[in-house]
């Protein structure tokens, strides 16, 4: 028997049905994304350096912007802030206040937007190879998670110069910052879907996204604004950013029920949105 022969006895092929996921479960589903991830998580690291590079490659001051960008936006609110454009801010100074809220919008809002911006462009690697599309979406937040890294630092910065006291329940701030990553990432793989139906859905979320950080109590305290304070108890963004700011500094929750709902709503979409996305995956590939 030659080689060739060999080769080809021992070679499989694959077959991909639209519909052949239906019969698996939430928990399937949602198993199966992670294991996915999992799996391909060196490839992750591959990605994220090679879009790394590239985002500075022949320019002149190089790996500098890489550093420098991702605190501009932070930075400007700072600044604004601090010169008193913004309402009072009590309890916290204000370079601290902003710092936090804006990094966690930074985070939240690049955990909805970027599923919708790799599912559209139906991602170049995972047509050409076997590259899942969950991998590419979580290759997608690697160098969302080094801007938020970068932030935190700055954070910490904030913190030490204006000697700002942190509470002992500080370390609870991951767990609810968790919940918020989940309730954003579950938007984020729903309006993909949803953005392959209606493509206005990618700039409607733009639009809520890039104007939202203004009613979702980040520069200045919803209460501040008398006709706006009610947004603090529905507006999802801003109960997961006073929740998290909450336990951070001060070790107890403003609005512990409308906290507690959402955390419940989150469970609800992560499951949900999992397993739309899983049923999807081949659809949005194309593979039939």
């Amino acid at each position: 028997m030659t080689e060739c022969e060999s080769r080809s006895e021992h070679s499989i092929i694959r077959v991909y049905r639209a519909d052949s996921r239906f019969a698996d479960g939430v928990a399937a589903a949602l198993l199966h994304l992670v294991r996915e991830v999992w799996r391909h998580r060196a490839h992750v690291g591959l990605i994220f350096k090679r879009d790394f590079k590239a985002s500075y490659r022949g320019s002149a001051l190089g790996i500098f912007w890489n550093f420098v960008l991702p605190l501009l936006p932070v930075s400007v609110y700072v600044f604004l802030s601090m010169l008193g454009v913004f309402p009072n801010i009590e309890g916290l100074p204000r370079a601290v206040y902003v710092s936090f809220n804006v990094t966690l919008w930074l985070l939240f809002a690049g955990l909805v937007e970027q599923p919708i911006k790799v599912v559209k462009s139906r991602n170049v690697d995972a047509m050409k190879t076997s590259l899942p599309i969950s991998v590419a979406i979580a290759s997608s937040f690697a160098l969302l998670s080094f801007e938020t890294l970068l932030r935190v630092l700055l954070i910490a910065a904030m913190v030490l110069a204006y000697l700002t006291p942190i509470s002992v329940y500080a370390p609870l701030a991951i767990p609810v910052t968790i919940i918020g990553v989940a309730f954003c990432l579950s938007i984020g793989l729903l309006c993909a879907i949803l953005n392959i139906v209606l493509p206005d859905t990618q700039s409607i979320i733009t639009i809520i996204m890039r104007y939202g950080i203004f009613l979702s109590g980040v520069i200045f305290p919803l209460s501040a604004i008398g006709p706006l304070g009610w947004l603090d108890k529905i507006n999802p963004f801003a109960i997961l950013i006073h929740a998290t700011r909450d336990v951070a500094f001060f070790g107890t929750l403003t609005h512990p029920v409308p906290f507690a709902a959402l955390c419940f709503a989150t469970l609800l979409m992560l499951l949900f949105s999992a397993r739309v996305f899983y049923l999807m995956e081949y659809r949005i590939r194309g593979v039939i």
